[in-house]
């Protein structure tokens, strides 16, 4: 049995380089920003901040001509020009303020749940991050408008039963842009984080209160690119050894196969593009997701 792991194409980093540091803080409380993205859209390399908000980016341009974009869920996305930045910098993001409504779930007895994109295994296909990708996302399809999502299920690499491999990594919920087909704004605005070294994860959502409004919309994966999920693999190529570093989780993909592609990757332009084609027509990644209406 074979398995097999993908990862994008990672960037060729110059010889010459430029460090930013820095902390990003809430410009209210001034409290560091827990795992922030930060990134340079041009060169469209980025990392996280760790938990207390610091950072360390590493560009590989002595003289920047690019645009540090910071984001977080429940932050205003901040873009600024990167040639103003010093050393050690401070920067504050502000609060999103909600565009949400409350969500009052109706005491109803008779709830119809479906589980959208169901699967029992991951199979032997996993799609992971070399840490040149942001978010993982997957597309759902709901048989009717106003549904709400209760559950989730995700499936994972993790090998070994003695030393599973262990990861820290975000869940993202999107509506659909009606023009792009892509992910658009976020339908929920709280963080949901997972701590875990299972293979199968199972997340209960109910305390969320997440409204789908419309029949489309996505499930993504916000990997973390910080020291706790980092994997090194040394590796031969032409006789020369190199280092490889990816990042938990890897996320499986299903036997699914449709005509579009179900996947969807963010990069650190903030853009998102679906995944390419898989080997025999894969289009979707294990992730389930339930709801009920």
């Amino acid at each position: 049995m074979r398995l097999f792991i993908i990862f994008l194409i990672t960037p060729i980093i110059a010889l010459t380089q430029t460090s930013f540091k820095g902390i990003i803080i809430n410009s209210k409380t001034k409290a560091g920003v827990s795992f922030a993205t930060v990134g340079l859209i041009k060169e469209n390399i980025g990392t996280n901040a760790d938990e207390e908000g610091r950072f360390t980016l590493t560009s590989g341009n002595r003289k920047q001509n690019d645009t540090l974009l910071i984001s977080c869920v429940g932050y205003e996305t901040l873009k600024t020009p990167a040639d103003n930045l010093s050393s050690n910098i401070s920067i504050p993001l502000n609060e999103q303020e909600s565009k949400l409504a409350e969500v009052i779930i109706s005491a109803k007895n008779n709830w119809t749940f479906a589980t959208l994109n169901d699967f029992s295994n991951c199979g032997n296909n996993y799609v992971g991050s070399n840490g040149y990708q942001t978010q993982l996302a997957q597309h759902f399809q709901a048989s009717t408008d106003n549904s709400y999502l209760t559950e989730i299920k995700i499936c994972r690499m993790s090998l070994s039963i003695f030393d599973p491999e262990k990861t820290i990594f975000r869940i993202r919920i999107y509506d659909m842009d009606t023009k792009t087909k892509a992910p658009s704004s976020d339908l929920c605005d709280e963080v949901i984080e997972v701590k875990t070294k299972s293979k199968f994860i199972n997340l209960n959502l109910e305390k969320y209160k997440i409204n789908i409004p419309n029949k489309d919309f996505f499930v993504a994966i916000e990997w973390l690119k910080i020291p706790y999920n980092e994997n090194k693999t040394k590796t031969k190529l032409n006789g020369k050894e190199f280092e490889y570093i990816h990042y938990t989780p890897s996320i499986g993909w299903t036997d699914t196969m449709n005509e579009k592609m179900e996947a969807w990757m963010l990069d650190y332009r903030n853009v998102w593009h679906p995944m390419f084609k898989m080997p025999h027509n894969k289009t979707s990644i294990s992730i389930s997701a339930t709801i009920k209406y």
